[in-house]
């Protein structure tokens, strides 16, 4: 197991470098939530991350496990188990702005090409917590 890659993950999102999160995938790399989006390329990629970051001005994600590539074989798979924290003060998609805080735990499984980019991933993330804390459903 390769800690770097997760930590380098993690690492780019907080700092919120939105440039430097896109840099993370291949150009053609696709990002999928298992709730149903999928962004490919970087012009997707950066529009899910401007809403991401402006819907959460102090969006953190916290490393909570990693399996992932091997010094050897750095492009193999990859899973992050990771807890967000945040505080939406912008609409994202149906969800107004509340002003309310999230702690939602969540997954990344994906694979990296030989330039250690993610060639594609799929996202794991319990969109009806993120509700529920936000106090958009019971």
């Amino acid at each position: 197991m390769n800690p770097e890659f997760a930590e380098i993950w993690s690492d780019t999102w907080n700092s919120h470098d939105a440039n430097a999160i896109v840099r993370l995938y291949a150009d053609d790399g696709i990002h999928r939530m298992a709730a149903g989006s999928t962004y490919v390329g970087s012009e997707e990629l950066r529009a899910m991350v401007d809403r991401s970051l402006r819907g959460y001005p102090d969006l953190y994600f916290l490393i909570r496990d990693y399996q992932g590539p091997s010094a050897e074989d750095f492009w193999e798979r990859f899973v992050i188990e990771y807890t967000m924290t945040g505080t939406q003060r912008e609409a994202i998609g149906d969800r107004a702005g509340t002003g309310k805080s999230i702690t939602i735990d969540g997954a990344m499984i994906g694979k990296l090409d030989g330039s250690h980019r993610i060639q594609r991933c799929t996202d794991y993330l319990d969109h009806h917590s993120i509700r529920h804390q936000l106090g958009l459903i019971d």
